[in-house]
């Protein structure tokens, strides 16, 4: 049997894509709250970038984007239990003004996360629009796949990491961004802000996972949930993959082998790049302080674990380690959609192949309505920006799925999860 879940969600191009036979009164006070906050908007219709896609046809190519960075933290968390408050996260950014915030960027999106052919879900996705408000006043738009592992003999406390990572991170983002916020108004270097906020996030949540519970939290005592088994694993962990999404810009964050592809026109364009224990940069790290790469069922940190970064694995360190491999790309009226997904989905599918079934599912004009088990975590802008929607016809969903079930018929062996960012937003 497989099991699976799912979530679609639409995110019109402007602020006036609202629901037909609205409350008068409440758009009345809605104009009113925008008029005293001094809020910009701008017609539905998306304002691309000047950047072109460069190349032939087909095939994968490389995009302009700020190269890799790993920016390292030495916050400790505080290891406290409760959830991150996101709502005093967004009132804590400053306000600001900056031409730039006044682009609306379209954005719509679906899941799908299967079990496959394993008997433990291990995989979690994370979706949260409009998450937080930059300091110019631009939304900024969440979305994470998490692969947790362990190995077959502690199976049942994969999923522990990434379930915290799916509770935790956007909050622990949020607060990150908050206070980068200040630096980028102090000194006007965005990219670098946002790149301490999510290296910081990666270190805070590393920091949390020795305590991690299947609920999401993490206690320096056993948990009192009825999801708690009282056991702990300082041998499991996730990968990660997280994008942010705001203004003309996608930011990629990867620690693992989880991956972020770009579809550009006809060309697969990859955000990120997988952290294997054989890759060049990555041995020679591992070698340096003192660790060894062995070759077991492919390669793997002292035999054990088949990537080289990762949250988690406290008994791995100091050659597993945490830091985020961040990319930061200028989005082009060329893009088609964004694919985050699980390595069930990479190890069986090339990048190319899957951008093609994601823009053909995308560019169908009469697709017709799936089935879907959930939705994914959705509110009204806090930004004032194009407010959240369900999508009429679920088109991510659809590649999604497609995706997931070409992986699952390709007989992946793992968890396959999924999510398509249509950075078009086709109804």
């Amino acid at each position: 049997m497989v099991m699976a879940s799912a979530g679609v969600n639409n995110m019109p191009a402007g602020p006036g894509a609202g629901p037909e036979g609205a409350d008068p009164a409440a758009e009345c006070r809605l104009r009113r709250r925008r008029r005293l906050a001094s809020l910009r908007h701008v017609a539905s219709t998306s304002a691309g970038s000047d950047e072109s896609a460069a190349g032939g046809a087909g095939g994968e190519e490389k995009a302009q984007t700020t190269p890799p960075s790993s920016e390292s933290s030495s916050e400790e968390s505080d290891g406290s239990a409760a959830a991150i408050n996101v709502a005093s996260a967004v009132a804590g950014l400053p306000a600001a003004t900056d031409a730039g915030a006044a682009a609306v960027w379209p954005v719509a999106f679906g899941s799908v996360a299967l079990a496959g052919r394993l008997r433990e879900m291990e995989d979690t996705v994370s979706l949260h629009p409009s998450f937080c408000v930059w300091a110019d006043g631009s939304p900024m738009h969440f979305f994470a796949v998490f692969d947790g592992h362990g190995g077959p003999h502690v199976r049942h406390l994969a999923c522990l990491v990434a379930a915290l990572c799916r509770e935790q991170m956007h909050g622990i983002l949020a607060t990150e961004l908050a206070a980068a916020a200040e630096h980028y108004l102090a000194h006007r270097d965005e990219e670098r802000s946002w790149r301490t906020a999510l290296s910081r996030s990666f270190a805070r949540v590393d920091a949390l996972a020795p305590g991690a519970c299947a609920c999401g939290r993490a206690t320096a005592a056993e948990c009192a949930c009825p999801l708690s088994s009282g056991q702990r694993g300082a041998i499991v962990g996730s990968t990660a993959v997280v994008a942010l999404l705001v203004r003309d810009r996608l930011v990629v964050a990867n620690c693992g082998d989880s991956r972020a592809v770009l579809c550009r026109g006809a060309h697969a364009v990859p955000l990120s790049e997988d952290q294997k224990p054989d890759r060049p940069d990555e041995r020679a790290r591992i070698e340096a302080v003192g660790g060894r790469v062995m070759f077991i069922n492919g390669a793997r940190v002292r035999g054990i674990l088949a990537m080289s970064r990762a949250l988690g694995h406290k008994l791995l360190k100091p050659e597993v380690i945490c830091e985020p491999e961040i990319t930061i790309t200028t989005r082009s009226d060329d893009d088609e959609c964004l694919i985050l997904a699980s390595d069930g989905l990479w190890d069986v599918i090339s990048n190319k192949v899957a951008c093609d079934v994601s823009r053909q599912c995308l560019e169908d004009g009469s697709p017709t309505r799936a089935r879907t088990a959930g939705s994914g975590e959705a509110g009204p802008s806090s930004s004032g920006g194009a407010p959240v929607a369900q999508q009429p016809e679920p088109r991510c969903y659809r590649a999604a799925a497609l995706l997931a079930r070409l992986a699952l018929g390709r007989e992946s062996s793992d968890n396959i999860s999924v999510v398509v960012i249509d950075l078009k937003a086709r109804s």
